[in-house]
């Protein structure tokens, strides 16, 4: 899933300008984040946000 979102801000011209991660609390979301960490873009996992509602419902 990282890869193919990788494609896909290299596809936009997004691949420097991407800031954060909104996601729900889904541990393919973590894996995803940790992956996205590791690929040549301007992501940091430290700039991960979970939902609030999904953190609310917890």
């Amino acid at each position: 899933l990282a890869r193919a979102f990788q494609k896909m801000l290299e596809d936009f011209g997004l691949t420097q300008k991407i800031l954060a991660f909104n996601g729900d609390n889904a541990t393919s979301n973590d894996m995803q984040t940790m992956k996205l960490d590791q690929l040549p873009n301007s992501f940091a996992k430290e700039n991960r946000a979970c939902c609030f509602n999904h953190t609310l419902q917890l």
